[in-house]
């Protein structure tokens, strides 16, 4: 469990907590967004466990890629961190959603890349799973490049399928997902310790939670 990562989206309003609507129309007693991670500090501070975590499951990459828009900044500041972290010069990279009449016309921004190059995709949950198979599938299939993985901020532990819906994505695509945390040790640390003074998990969300998990969750 990374509780210093728990505590800085708790602490940061990266993770809330109460009743919120999802995409798919689920009613969730948490939601999680990095994009109000906004500024120097905390972007950069998310960056080194994004960066932690690629340079502990894949070791040298050549890129991170972060599909658009949500992913762009996570890309960017995980690239920032695994040179100040580590000292590895790794590029980043993002897809363009609107298709550009002028200047470069490519269909992807950042790094130039070697044919056969090395990335992994960051993002921040994963839900069903069906952007991220787009994604892939361009960036393989435009600049030869090859997906390792994809690194994510939460699992949030949903039932697919049969079993856990990142484990079956990751089946159906061939590659690994790696997660830097899960929604129930995230639910469990901040249930049982204050952060900076501050309890973010009392005991009617706790029972918000387990009984979103009878629901959605994995058995």
């Amino acid at each position: 469990m990374d509780t210093e990562f728990i505590e800085f989206l708790a602490k940061n309003q990266a993770i809330r907590f109460g009743d919120f609507t999802l995409k798919s129309g689920r009613q969730s007693p948490y939601f999680i967004s990095t994009g109000v991670l906004a500024n120097g500090k905390t972007s950069y501070e998310l960056g080194k466990f994004y960066a932690k975590k690629i340079n502990e499951v894949f070791g040298e990459v050549d890129a991170i890629y972060g599909p658009a828009y949500k992913g762009i900044p996570l890309a960017v500041s995980a690239s920032i961190a695994m040179y100040k972290e580590f000292g590895k010069e790794t590029g980043w990279i993002f897809d363009r959603k609107e298709k550009k009449v002028h200047g470069d016309k490519g269909g992807f921004v950042g790094s130039e890349l070697d044919i056969g190059a090395k990335l992994v995709l960051v993002d921040d949950v994963m839900t069903t799973g069906e952007t991220k198979i787009d994604a892939i599938k361009r960036i393989e299939e435009s600049l030869d490049a090859k997906v390792l993985g994809i690194v994510i901020a939460v699992d949030r532990e949903e039932l697919g399928i049969r079993k856990n819906a990142t484990e079956e994505l990751s089946e159906k695509i061939g590659i690994p997902i790696h997660s830097i945390t899960k929604i129930s040790e995230v639910f469990e640390h901040l249930r049982k310790n204050d952060v900076e003074g501050r309890r973010y998990v009392e005991k009617d969300s706790y029972d918000a939670f387990l009984e979103y998990r009878k629901k959605y969750g994995v058995k």
